[in-house]
């Protein structure tokens, strides 16, 4: 008793109340581990048991009075893994504020979520398959900076993205220029051919003058040829296949 009460260690005095927990597997969990409350110790458990006819455990609490109203009827339990040894404890998340508190020998509903330790220990093989994208991350990214090959890399995009600027800006000059000296000056000869202006646009716009050039130049001097050429080609054709 001195070498507890010293030791400031006053929970042995504190009133307590039982409270159960049923699990699929109670993981290493024995009478004295940890029951925490959002991670502040609150009691520890007094027995481990098999239920008759039933595949769960049911665990049995010891749980300082003090903080029973934060204990809810929303509230869960869990088993978690504390520090690198790996102890198992219970784990109570509080339930809304406000509830009714849960009685004495009540059954505190069970988280379902796995502890993130056993979680890791479930998916070996696919921690391992993570485990050699990071070691091929590792090489990919020794490769870019061993002999300062980033840097230069780095150097080189910034290079070539001023350069391609450049050469845009000047593509731009060109552009204009070319609209400044060539396009416009032909969409203003288009223009005026449109409306009928000058020569070609005379040729262009009036049937009249078109016809007046046909009839002056009569029938066309191929057609007169093309005629006797086509049947002196066919005649000559057939002695040939005679």
């Amino acid at each position: 008793v001195s070498v507890i009460l010293l030791g400031g260690d006053k929970m042995f005095f504190t009133p307590k109340y039982e409270l159960r927990v049923r699990l699929p597997q109670v993981q290493g969990l024995a009478r004295g581990s940890v029951v925490s409350l959002s991670g502040v110790p609150i009691g520890n458990i007094e027995k481990v048991s098999f239920i008759e006819g039933a595949s769960e455990v049911e665990v049995m609490l010891k749980i300082e009075k003090s903080v029973r109203d934060r204990i809810t009827l929303g509230s869960l339990a869990t088993v978690k893994t504390q520090g690198a040894l790996g102890d198992k404890y219970i784990y109570i998340s509080p339930g809304p504020v406000g509830e009714k508190a849960l009685e004495e020998g009540a059954l505190i509903k069970t988280d379902k979520t796995p502890d993130f330790l056993d979680l890791i220990s479930s998916k070996g093989a696919e921690m391992g398959e993570i485990v050699e994208v990071v070691k091929e991350l590792r090489t990919l990214f020794y490769n870019l900076n061993h002999e300062n090959r980033s840097a230069r890399l780095m150097n080189h995009l910034v290079e070539a993205t001023g350069e391609m600027k450049t050469v845009m800006i000047e593509a731009r000059e060109t552009f204009q220029l070319m609209r400044t000296e060539a396009i416009q000056p032909l969409a203003s000869v288009l223009r005026k051919v449109d409306a009928g202006q000058g020569t070609l646009g005379a040729l262009i716009n009036d049937p009249s003058l078109h016809n007046r050039i046909q009839s002056f130049l009569g029938e066309p001097a191929r057609n007169r040829f093309l005629k006797p050429l086509i049947r002196d080609s066919i005649q000559t054709h057939e002695k040939k296949s005679e």
